[in-house]
């Protein structure tokens, strides 16, 4: 059951798809209910500025996260958002999520010169906070009624972590 992490492939859409539907990756992320496969598939699209990963398992895509940079801004090159880390449900709690954060890190420190990241969590979401931390990112903020998710209004934290070279 190794875990292996590359950059997205055209042939990965339908698989991304497929975790982007469930239940937990709408409730814990900024995406709507019931979008479709084209939506996913120009999401995944190559963007400047943005690395779109998979891991996988085997022949399994089993997660996708996002990495956004600003090229393009150059008071703010040094920065990088992770826009999403998403799991297969079958695979939550397997190392997925940290496979990803790792790759992810590795690029901003030892690539792509970001010294500083950030990422927007939901408060209810311990298991993703707890992750973020043992990555070395600390709470910087609470925005209160950050984003509507089933008729309410919820909190998210913002996380950053620093890489002072």
């Amino acid at each position: 059951m190794e875990i292996k992490v590359r950059h997205v492939h055209a042939e990965d859409y339908h698989s991304v798809h497929q975790i982007m539907l469930t239940d937990r990756v709408v409730h814990g992320t900024m995406r709507l209910p019931y979008q479709s496969l084209e939506h996913t598939r120009a999401r995944l699209e190559p963007a400047e500025g943005a690395t779109k990963l998979v891991a996988y398992s085997g022949d399994e895509v089993v997660g996708y996260s996002e990495l956004g940079t600003y090229p393009d801004t150059p008071r703010h090159r040094h920065v990088g958002e992770i826009i999403m880390i998403v799991t297969h449900e079958a695979w939550c709690g397997k190392g997925v999520g940290r496979a990803l954060m790792t790759a992810m890190i590795d690029l901003a420190d030892n690539w792509l010169q970001l010294t500083r990241l950030s990422i927007i969590v939901w408060t209810s979401n311990k298991q993703a906070i707890e992750l973020y931390q043992n990555f070395g990112f600390a709470l910087e903020g609470t925005m209160p009624g950050y984003v509507f998710c089933e008729g309410r209004y919820i909190d998210a934290h913002i996380m950053g972590r620093l890489n002072r070279v």
